[in-house]
C-alpha cells in the first residue's frame, strides 16, 4: 500500500511537470508582451516609488525614535548622594539605577563611586546610567588561615581576601619568615571568623636571630622608619605603633616622631633577642627642642 501511494505521488509530479511545459512554450509570447505592456511598467514604476518613500519613512521614525543627532555629555555623578544624583535627572533628560553597593574608606557612605557610563561619555536623552555607591558597613569576609606560611604567601592571601597587612611583629623561631600568629586589634584571630573587608591584620612572624643578648636602645625623637632600622641591627622588632590623635594622615605618620616608648631605654639590662618594643608617636613639635615632647 504504500509503495501504490508513493507511485501516485511521483507520477502526479511527473505529469504537473509535463503540462506546465507544454504552456509555458504555447504563452511565452504571451508573458513577454505582458511584461512590456505600458500597464505593467506603470504599476511597477508606481511599486518602486511607493517601497522607495515606505523607506524613507522608516528611517525618518526610526530617526526620531532614537533621537539621532541629540546627545550631551554624561555628568559626573562621582561623590554625590541618591538625593543630589535625582536632582540632576530634572536638569539632564537620563536615567539611574542602583547596581551595586560596596564599601570604601575613602567615599562617604550613601555617595557614588562608580558609575557607567563614566562622566564625560557623550549619550542620548533618557539614556539609563548605572552607578554603584558606597555602603553604610562593609562586607563581612572570612578570615582564612595565614600561620604555617610565608609572609609573602599570608601577604598574598590577606590581599586575594580584601585586608590590609598590618604591623609585621618578629619572634626568635628556628623557622625564618614563617608566619607564627595573626591578630587584630592585639588580639589573637582565629581562622574563619569574619572581619569588615579591607580590615588590617597583624601578623607575627619567626625569624632566626644571630648574637646573644641585646640592649633596649633609646628611639625617643626619631621617626618610625629610623626605629625599625635601629631595632633590627640589634635583633629587636617593633611591637604595637600607637600614633597621637594629631597624626591625621599617611604624610603625617611619615614625619612623626618617637614620644614614648615600652620597654623604656635600658644601656645597663640585657636582654635576648626577637623582643618586642611598643612605639608611641605624635607630630614633631615646631620647637626644636626634642624634649619638649617627653
Amino acid at each position: 500500500m504504500q509503495r501504490l501511494y508513493t507511485f501516485c505521488v511521483y507520477w502526479n509530479i511527473l505529469t504537473n511537470f509535463v503540462v506546465k511545459e507544454k504552456l509555458f512554450e504555447t504563452s511565452g509570447m504571451r508573458i513577454k508582451e505582458f511584461l512590456l505592456h505600458k500597464t505593467f511598467l506603470k504599476n511597477l514604476g508606481i511599486a518602486v516609488l511607493l517601497t522607495i518613500a515606505l523607506i524613507w519613512v522608516t528611517l525618518f521614525m526610526l530617526s526620531l525614535y532614537t533621537n539621532q543627532g541629540e546627545n550631551f555629555a554624561t555628568p559626573s555623578l562621582k561623590g554625590l548622594t541618591i538625593k543630589q544624583v535625582e536632582s540632576l535627572t530634572n536638569d539632564h533628560n537620563f536615567r539611574y539605577v542602583i547596581e551595586d553597593s560596596v564599601f570604601r574608606k575613602n567615599f562617604i557612605p550613601g555617595t557614588v563611586i562608580f558609575q557607567n557610563p563614566s562622566a564625560g561619555h557623550k549619550i542620548k536623552p533618557n539614556r539609563l546610567i548605572y552607578i554603584t555607591i558606597a555602603s553604610f558597613m562593609p562586607e563581612q569576609v572570612e578570615v582564612p588561615k595565614l600561620t604555617d606560611v610565608s609572609i609573602r604567601q599570608a601577604r598574598e592571601l590577606l590581599e586575594s581576601k580584601g585586608f590590609a597587612l598590618g604591623n609585621i611583629m618578629l619572634r626568635p623561631s628556628e623557622f625564618d619568615d614563617l608566619v607564627l600568629e595573626q591578630r587584630h586589634e592585639g588580639e589573637t584571630l582565629t581562622p574563619g571568623s569574619k572581619l569588615g573587608n579591607g580590615s588590617t591584620i597583624d601578623l607575627v612572624v619567626g625569624k632566626k636571630m644571630l648574637g646573644g643578648a641585646t640592649i633596649i636602645p633609646d628611639l625617643m625623637s626619631v621617626t618610625l622608619s629610623v626605629a625599625q632600622n635601629i631595632l633590627r641591627s640589634r635583633s629587636l622588632s617593633v611591637g604595637s605603633v600607637i600614633f597621637d590623635p594629631s597624626v591625621a594622615n599617611s604624610a603625617d605618620s611619615l614625619s612623626a616622631i618617637v614620644w614614648k616608648q615600652m620597654p623604656p631605654p635600658d644601656s645597663l639590662t640585657r636582654v635576648m633577642p626577637g623582643v618586642s618594643v611598643d612605639l608611641w608617636l605624635k607630630i614633631r613639635p615646631l620647637s626644636s627642642d626634642s624634649t619638649s615632647i617627653k
